[in-house]
């Protein structure tokens, strides 16, 4: 894997209390990790604003040590998908109770990747459930995606549930359904692309783009993303009266990105917005680049993993204004 890339980072230092049955726990041998590599093509109509390139497929799951439910306790492992333990993640929950209190408790997994809390009375629910990793060379914060789904549980009962570091898939299906145009409804990253548009019988201005004409963006990974993937993507985005659009759910990782209309002309590209190469090492790497760049995406909350809601990621869009 590219040392640039994604490693954890063991920014926590610390266990659970009353842990030892969870380091006590062996992790077995493991499944092979998903091949994804290649090249997928997809083509956007004048009509689309959005692209999700690799579909809603989830990963396949690690193998988790067996732990049985203890009342009133939320206990359970944090992973990598591969199936290595990770220490130093945040797992929080809050309960609801009548008249709209709340109160809340988390723990941090320990180096057997185990966590265990006492569960607050109430309607509990998880939040903040993360793990800061290193990712080109900059602490980031990574949403971890639960396994099995649900996230809301009747507090009284206990709770083992596992969660997963992915670098692509859907989040919650819920939320996927209602806006799958939100980036944060996926675990992979995201790019989002503006540009002007020269429009017929207007008077033309050199830098934006013709209405009638074909972007085409490549991205071709450089190095590995987190699990070993190679897969390179080539989308085509047909202008019509659209001025923008997204593509999500990218494998993270570290891209060439290529830009030009169909005809050939090289496309200016630079970032803007909130979220523009607001981190020294990540983001569009050389900006204001002409055809062909470097693309890392963008965490929302870069030190904080209590602020990162359950089943959604914490990637950002990177938007790249695009011109003539």
């Amino acid at each position: 894997m590219n040392k640039s890339l994604l490693i954890a980072a063991l920014l926590f230092i610390g266990c659970s209390k009353n842990a030892e049955e969870g380091q006590a726990q062996g992790w077995g041998e493991q499944p092979a990790l998903p091949v994804v590599q290649g090249q997928a093509t997809f083509s956007m109509s004048g009509s689309e604003n959005y692209v999700n390139v690799m579909g809603n497929t989830i990963p396949r799951m690690p193998l988790f040590p067996s732990l049985s439910v203890k009342g009133g306790i939320a206990r359970g492992y944090v992973a990598d998908l591969s199936g290595k333990p990770l220490k130093g993640a945040h797992i929080g929950l809050s309960s609801t109770m009548d008249g709209g209190w709340y109160s809340s408790g988390s723990g941090i997994t320990n180096d057997n990747g185990y966590y265990e809390f006492t569960i607050p009375t109430g309607a509990a629910y998880f939040f903040g459930t993360a793990v800061t990793v290193t990712y080109n060379e900059t602490p980031a914060v990574m949403a971890l995606y639960p396994v099995g789904g649900t996230t809301s549980f009747p507090s009284g009962s206990g709770v083992v549930k596992n969660f997963v570091l992915l670098s692509y898939g859907p989040a919650n299906p819920e939320a996927v359904a209602q806006q799958p145009n939100n980036e944060s409804n996926y675990y992979g990253g995201a790019l989002l692309f503006n540009f002007h548009i020269n429009y017929e019988g207007d008077t033309p201005i050199p830098e934006y783009l013709p209405e009638n004409g074909v972007i085409e963006i490549e991205l071709i990974p450089l190095g590995t993303g987190l699990y070993g993937e190679t897969k390179s993507f080539k989308i085509t985005k047909k202008i019509g009266n659209m001025n923008a659009f997204n593509i999500h759910n990218i494998p993270v990782g570290k891209y060439t990105i290529n830009a030009k209309m169909s005809d050939g002309r090289k496309l200016k590209m630079n970032a803007i917005g909130t979220k523009a190469n607001v981190y020294e090492f990540l983001g569009l790497k050389p900006d204001n680049a002409v055809g062909t760049s470097t693309v890392t995406f963008t965490p929302n909350h870069q030190y904080t993993p209590v602020m990162v809601p359950s089943f959604k990621s914490n990637w950002d869009a990177l938007e790249i204004g695009l011109k003539l």
